[in-house]
């Protein structure tokens, strides 16, 4: 406990002269946060699907109160999808059967098919949009793993510059020592729960309660520590660490569907994607929004068991290298 409380103190010392960068990451986050919540009561409101059509058929499907569709006479560029202009083309063949394209998933095709064939039924898209409470795991998840790369300075420091062999060799407990590194990880994560707090004292809607929140906060923490731990553990320069890091968690936090759900019908693509503890943990905060966590819970289970497996290799390689 000794080794754990002066490790945690000297971590804090040490951030003073560090805090303009952290609290530029911790700004970002939190505006990622906000975005997410003004961005799903916008996309609540109706999805923007291009009819490419040569003249306005009277008998096309008209805008309803979920969905809007405008009639053009050429397709857009596919960049409009991808910026998020609109979330579908559809055009007609020689039969009058609908094609559409997308990046949405199958169940948002299915439920377009639904509307375009009876306009006049009912459409629920509730079940197939992300609610806010994913949007904002979602929006946060990429800036939050790459935060762990900054809180981790002090270990990376004291590693490069051979101070974990003299921290080994002295009368301290190292898995204290390596429990108070990522306990200090832990508590830099505050600010997005003061600001959920926040809004929930607001009357803002957050999609989950603050108890679910910090449940989901403390596993995508423990993520973040883990690879941040696993990659400055193999890599002896921080600043490699950090940049090989940075740029893994931006790609695999974008194929993952972090910020939008999308799908190119690959079905490599998406086995690849499947095994990313990113997406598996967007799954599981989906899932518990429907209210059907447990029947879901080894989406959970596998971020745990991935992040377990990271820190636990970490520890073993250090303690390997640097305790006799």
């Amino acid at each position: 406990m000794r080794t754990f409380l002066s490790i945690i103190k000297n971590n804090y010392l040490r951030t003073l002269p560090r805090l303009m960068p952290l609290i530029l990451y911790t700004i970002f986050t939190l505006c990622s946060m906000l975005l997410a919540v003004h961005m799903t009561e916008v996309r609540q409101v109706k999805g923007h699907i291009v009819l490419i059509a040569e003249r306005p058929y009277e008998t096309l499907p008209k805008s309803t109160e979920n969905l809007s569709v405008v009639v053009l006479k050429e397709k857009p560029p596919h960049s409009a999808l991808v910026k998020q202009k609109y979330d579908a083309y559809v055009t007609i063949d020689n039969k009058g059967n609908y094609q559409i394209e997308t990046l949405r998933n199958k169940d948002y095709q299915q439920m377009l098919q639904m509307f375009l064939n009876n306009p006049q039924a009912p459409v629920d898209t509730g079940k197939t949009d992300r609610g806010v409470g994913t949007n904002i795991i979602g929006f946060m998840m990429m800036f939050l793993l790459m935060l762990a790369f900054i809180n981790l300075f002090a270990f990376a420091e004291e590693k490069e510059q051979g101070q974990l062999k003299r921290i080994a060799a002295a009368p301290v407990s190292f898995l204290g020592y390596l429990l108070a590194h990522c306990f200090y990880c832990l508590s830099m994560v505050l600010p997005e729960f003061i600001l959920l707090i926040i809004l929930e004292l607001s009357g803002f809607e957050i999609g989950f309660t603050l108890l679910e929140y910090a449940g989901l906060l403390v596993v995508l923490s423990l993520l973040s520590i883990s690879f941040a731990m696993f990659l400055n553990t193999l890599i002896k320069k921080p600043d490699n660490a950090n940049m090989l890091g940075n740029s893994i968690v931006v790609l695999t936090s974008v194929l993952a569907g972090s910020f939008y759900v999308f799908s190119k019908n690959n079905s490599m693509l998406d086995r690849i994607i499947k095994l990313l503890p990113q997406k598996q943990l967007m799954n599981f905060a989906h899932y518990l929004e429907q209210g059907t966590p447990w029947q879901h819970s080894t989406s959970l289970l596998y971020v745990i068991a991935f992040s377990v497996v990271l820190m636990t290799f970490s520890g073993l390689v250090l303690r390997f290298k640097y305790v006799k």
